[in-house]
């Protein structure tokens, strides 16, 4: 959201980090992970730093979080791990389906909407962040 709000102009993890007060490693984590998968740019140099690398109306929420949960490996319950975790009840309980559809149910939903779509583009939003420049 940062860098949609400040299109055009190249950032740094720093920067994000110190305008919102958030770890510098985990946004530098994150925005490796989202170079790596296309979203953003990553240019080195003095003249270089973050943007994004699609228009805001081709990032698909959804998709991203889907992906990052991918990546994380770490699912809601122990019984929705890939070995079927070591949960004694998992044969009959039906916890595991209901999460599975509430889970699947919450990716549907954020895959309805772009970054512009949950408001980048609204002169409000964009204000707000560009007030957090560092």
């Amino acid at each position: 959201m940062y860098l949609a709000a400040h299109k055009g102009q190249k950032s740094t993890a720093a920067n994000i980090a110190k305008a919102y007060d958030i770890s510098f490693h985990h946004v530098a984590k994150a925005a490796q992970w989202l170079t790596r998968q296309g979203y953003i740019t990553s240019e080195r140099g003095r003249s270089g730093g973050l943007s994004l690398a699609l228009p805001q109306d081709q990032i698909n929420i959804g998709h991203i979080v889907r992906e990052a949960e991918h990546m994380a490996g770490t699912p809601l319950v122990d019984c929705m791990r890939k070995d079927g975790g070591q949960c004694k009840l998992r044969s009959a309980c039906g916890l595991t389906g209901a999460l599975a559809r509430a889970q699947s149910a919450f990716y549907d939903v954020l895959s309805d909407y772009t970054l512009a779509d949950i408001g980048t583009e609204s002169p409000a939003l964009t204000q707000l962040l560009q007030s957090h420049t560092a």
